[in-house]
């Protein structure tokens, strides 16, 4: 079930006519009020008129580019943003643009609702994720392993965010690298020494790993040593 009430108005920007109305309606019928936007300028309009507040956004947007339109829709304050967009590059460019959540394919109108709900709480209220003895919060941005706290830098810190927000499910590095780095000029070894740096503070290291978890040619998660 959606909590509706903490969501503002949705604005669906999507230039697949048939497929928008269905979203808003599906929207709607899950108790969240929702319009819709032919075009990613459209959409800017609305949030900036303040209108709308919260954005889901299906790629292609052939006047802007989503990558664009997110990071204009997100400097205007719109919150929370869902992007639908084809995997890979564009998924990255999402991420990096500001999205709060990123969706490889279309989903239904319940699974969107309750993928805008959980964007929502978690912007409003971000709770400590705990994995095992390490407990991640996010809202003091600090980091303990049982009852020892970690004195990580800030980007030790956003990369072992980045991991635990996933709750055990696998960050490409290409993904990180938007996360932590927001695209910048960061590449794959600056992800490899960072890593090894969060390693040796959670005690341990390449060749026996706890927490930190490499899943050949895919990428990282946090794993639960003791599961």
């Amino acid at each position: 079930m959606t909590d509706a009430n903490a969501l503002p108005t949705v604005v669906v920007v999507d230039a697949d006519r048939t497929a928008r109305r269905r979203t808003v309606a599906g929207l709607k019928a899950a108790g969240i009020d929702a319009t819709g936007a032919a075009s990613a300028m459209a959409g800017l309009e609305r949030v900036v008129g303040e209108t709308c507040g919260a954005v889901v956004a299906v790629a292609p947007l052939p006047d802007l580019g989503i990558a664009r339109f997110l990071a204009m829709a997100r400097a205007a304050g719109a919150t929370p943003v869902v992007a639908v967009v084809h995997p890979g590059e564009e998924a990255v460019e999402a991420i990096g643009a500001g999205a709060d959540d990123v969706v490889g394919y279309r989903p239904d109108p319940p699974e969107l609702a309750a993928r805008l709900g959980a964007a929502a709480r978690s912007r409003r209220d971000p709770a400590p994720v705990r994995i095992g003895e390490l407990e991640v919060d996010p809202e003091t941005r600090t980091a303990r392993l049982g009852e020892r706290p970690l004195r990580l830098s800030r980007k030790e810190f956003e990369l072992l965010w980045a991991l635990a927000r996933r709750r055990g499910g696998v960050a490409t590095k290409r993904e990180l690298m938007a996360e932590v780095w927001h695209g910048g000029s960061a590449g794959s070894k600056t992800v490899d020494v960072h890593v090894s740096w969060l390693r040796r503070k959670l005690g341990e290291s390449g060749s026996e790993p706890r927490y930190l978890r490499t899943v050949r040619g895919v990428g990282l998660r946090l794993a639960d040593p003791g599961a």
